[in-house]
């Protein structure tokens, strides 16, 4: 059975209704994602959460690796998937959120890259474009996530001299020293720009880059 590697080749194949999908992403194992189809793209989510998730967040390194949750609800996908996909084409990504007001806001970088595991799951992002604010890769932030590798509570790779910034936060992410967005948490969805850790709902999908809506 030929699989398809991503979403957006499920939904050119016909697939056009989000949910479930069993994809093959290049160079490893059958592999269930959550597929958003927009009408026009099919998105490969790789990230949910919730304020009021049942998730802990604060997981290890190995349960990061290889992903945790729900994928039809609250889960992360795991950063060697994450990294097997977006190696096999230019992917953009799409990070939907929710703020403490319930208004729906997005921010989109036109590249993602996520470098394997013995360059520490590194976070790669391209240029900004959306309406949540930007304060993965600005300047004007404290905290600069782009080019930062992953970190959890038991592989301290972010740039504090002082603390695990995972340990003593909780959850799994591109730290600096520490955060000014923080998405995998538990009870403290965090995206400088727009919440300040009260963010509802957060979402984090990719898609290929060359892909665009054709309707009329």
């Amino acid at each position: 059975i030929p699989y398809m590697r991503d979403c957006d080749e499920m939904f050119q194949t016909g697939h056009t209704e989000s949910g479930l999908y069993i994809t093959r992403p290049d160079n490893t194992r059958k592999l269930v994602v959550q597929c958003y189809m927009d009408g026009c793209n099919g998105w490969t989510v790789i990230q949910r959460n919730s304020f009021d998730t049942e998730i802990i967040w604060s997981e290890t390194w190995t349960t990061y690796k290889y992903g945790f949750g729900n994928l039809e609800d609250d889960h992360w996908l795991g950063n060697e998937y994450i990294s097997l996909i977006t190696r096999q084409k230019w992917y953009k990504v799409r990070i939907n959120l929710v703020d403490a007001n319930g208004n729906h806001k997005y921010a989109e970088y036109d590249s993602f890259i996520l470098r394997n595991e013995s360059q520490g799951y590194e976070l790669n992002l391209g240029a900004y474009e959306g309406n949540a604010g930007d304060p993965l890769t600005s300047s004007r932030t404290k905290n600069f996530h782009d080019n930062m590798k992953f970190s959890c509570k038991d592989h301290d790779l972010d740039r504090s001299t002082s603390i695990n910034c995972a340990d003593v936060h909780g959850g799994g992410w591109w730290y600096d020293s520490c955060f000014d967005a923080q998405l995998n948490r538990k009870g403290g969805i965090h995206w400088g720009t727009l919440c300040d850790e009260n963010c509802r709902e957060s979402v984090i999908m990719l898609k290929p880059i060359h892909m665009y809506c054709s309707r009329v």
